[in-house]
């Protein structure tokens, strides 16, 4: 009897675990997905061209004008003859000797912050851009900018949708585990109630159990996620520059909380209903 109730107590803790690690993956991929999405919307670039015969005043300028409006993360002058080296070491060959000039205008790369990214902002900065002097062209494609909008929405939403479901059938995964292991022991608890005891005193060990179970199962699934957040980048290179150090930790601890709150709930759920059954429905 006692071998078979430890037995009962390890596969509870080991089904609390396998759903805290489902629970958990589905977090880290929520997370990873959102700092990618930031980082695709970030590294777009938005290009200003200027006329050639800028001089160095206007270009600073220019420059104080972009970092007051305070929508650019990433700011760089790239002159005439650096756009020349850059495009010749593209193509593999010195395009100005074969043209005889250097037909590339010097220009400022901008790197938006993610606020910036929507379809209306795009438009505000555009139209703030063309009016400053010495700017002949604001350059960006606009096409990707929205269509990464729209595919990180669309997977957003994928996401929360698949969230909520795990979450429904993790509830009742703990809770079907936790009444299987307290039907057992369901004439013990009726036994305690017959012979006086209050139901406070009878539900508290199974509740404290319940507490243990799920933070074990919770250990469990902890040491498994972080083994493969510490493996993730022997497959796939610099993934780790992805990682938010402070989201994982709030996911490992909302786990915690919902692994021992759930094992607690459905333990005392259960042992209040078999206090208030009948003994003859016991059978």
């Amino acid at each position: 009897m006692k071998q078979r109730r430890k037995v009962s107590y390890i596969s509870a803790i080991l089904s609390i675990s396998m759903v805290l690690l489902m629970l958990g993956l589905l977090g880290i991929l929520m997370i990873q997905s959102v700092k990618l999405g930031t980082a695709i919307k970030e590294n777009m670039v938005v290009q200003l061209f200027l006329n050639e015969n800028i001089s160095q005043e206007q270009i600073n300028q220019i420059q104080q004008k972009i970092q007051t409006e305070n929508f650019a993360k990433e700011l760089k002058f790239i002159s005439k003859e650096q756009a020349a080296a850059d495009f010749s070491r593209e193509i593999g060959q010195d395009f100005i000797s074969f043209l005889g000039f250097n037909p590339l205008m010097p220009s400022f790369q901008i790197k938006l912050k993610e606020d910036f990214t929507s379809s209306d902002e795009l438009n505000r900065i555009e139209g703030v851009l063309k009016q400053i002097s010495m700017v002949i062209e604001v350059s960006y494609q606009r096409t990707v900018f929205e269509q990464a909008s729209s595919n990180i929405k669309s997977i957003g939403v994928v996401l929360i949708g698949l969230s909520l479901l795990f979450a429904f059938i993790s509830a009742i995964l703990i809770n079907n585990t936790v009444r299987l292991n307290l039907y057992a022991q369901r004439f013990a608890i009726k036994s305690m109630q017959l012979v006086g005891a209050t139901h406070w005193f009878i539900i508290k060990p199974f509740v404290w159990r319940s507490v243990r179970n799920g933070f074990f199962g919770w250990v469990i699934s902890l040491a498994i996620l972080m083994s493969i957040l510490n493996a993730l980048p022997l497959w796939i290179p610099s993934i780790e520059q992805l990682y938010d150090t402070g989201k994982f930790f709030l996911l490992f601890v909302f786990l915690l909380v919902l692994g021992i709150g759930m094992s607690m709930f459905s333990s005392w759920l259960s042992t209040k209903r078999y206090l208030n059954t009948k003994i003859e429905d016991l059978y």
